[in-house]
């Protein structure tokens, strides 16, 4: 039997979302093409020792990568919980405006810093300043 006609008759999912082989669908083929040899005529061992060398570099990437998002995720809410307290100057439909932080929130993969009710997105701030609100209030009582 053709291994085409097994992959065909077993309607494996062998694609995900973006058209790309992902490791499950990798092991899938894998085990399909080592249960259907013909055992008079098996396949060299070593192209099997180096796709799963392949596999195994795959997978270690993949789960590179997903370290490393979430890492940039953690960075992303410790950077707006950092201006919790300070002013920030944000791009609001091409307006520059300056708030004071109140908050911050995560909704999916976008990290807002609240302000009077009003949320921004972190991607919008262009300048944040260090003294806190409380001491820009004091200097302006030692000036009158």
């Amino acid at each position: 039997m053709e291994i085409n006609k097994i992959l065909n008759d077993s309607n494996l999912n062998i694609r995900n979302k973006n058209s790309i082989l992902d490791k499950n669908a990798f092991l899938k083929i894998l085990t399909v093409q080592l249960s259907n040899q013909d055992p008079l005529n098996a396949k060299d061992n070593t192209e099997y020792v180096a796709q799963m060398a392949q596999f195994s570099a795959l997978e270690q990437m993949q789960n590179l990568n997903s370290t490393m998002e979430k890492l940039y995720a953690s960075q992303r809410f410790s950077q707006a919980i950092n201006m919790i307290g300070k002013e920030v100057e944000v791009i609001e439909n091409n307006i520059i405006k300056k708030v004071f932080i109140e908050s911050t929130k995560v909704i999916g993969n976008n990290v807002y810093l609240i302000s009077d009710g009003y949320q921004y997105n972190l991607d919008d701030v262009i300048s944040i300043n260090s003294f806190l609100k409380e001491d820009s209030t004091k200097d302006e009582n030692l000036n009158k």
